[in-house]
């Protein structure tokens, strides 16, 4: 009996302890000073097509295109917190041909809403010849990014030596975009 004494008198010693323990206050307002700025990486689009890929049938093709559908541009999160972006191509070219690529932007109704090009030297030797470009989206090409849904990539062969079967090298191109966000507890 004393021994189960003992135990009650120490958990409610225990208890008491736990209930008028010392703590600071807790400013619950803080969170009004909430604000966090992280920076986002994410893959753009990666081709790389070989100097063959410029023929059709056996006959040369200067124009390659491709798309990307991006709704998330124009998400009520991007809209309201994205500050910055950028474009970030990496671009090798091992063919003995310019090439000029362009990227378009378009909104949902097809209209154009931002567009640039990139133009690549050619490879006189087949060695590979890296160009690198940054496209900077802030204030009005900013707001055009938002209001994309979809990205036009298109790889013109600009004039020079024909292409046949066996012409050599290739052209390769990497990319990513980088998010500038700005999320605060205002919002």
């Amino acid at each position: 009996m004393r021994k189960r004494l003992i135990t009650y008198l120490s958990l409610l010693v225990l208890a008491n302890s736990l209930c008028v323990s010392c703590s600071k206050p807790v400013d619950f307002d803080q969170i009004n000073d909430f604000e966090i700025n992280p920076v986002v990486e994410s893959s753009l689009i990666y081709f790389d097509e070989p100097a063959t890929s410029f023929l059709d049938n056996g006959e040369q093709i200067a124009t390659i295109q491709d798309y990307v559908q991006v709704e998330f541009f124009n998400s009520e999160f991007i809209i309201e917190n994205l500050e910055k972006a950028e474009f970030v191509f990496e671009i090798t070219n091992s063919i003995n041909r310019d090439f000029r690529v362009r990227v378009d932007f378009f909104d949902d109704n097809s209209q154009m809403q931002h567009a640039f090009t990139i133009f690549v030297a050619a490879s006189s030797n087949n060695a590979k010849v890296v160009s690198n470009y940054t496209e900077v989206f802030e204030d009005g090409t900013l707001e055009a990014l938002k209001n994309t849904s979809v990205l036009v990539f298109t790889l013109n062969m600009l004039p020079g030596a024909a292409i046949n079967q066996n012409t050599l090298g290739s052209i390769s191109l990497k990319s990513k975009a980088v998010f500038y966000l700005n999320i605060d507890s205002s919002l």
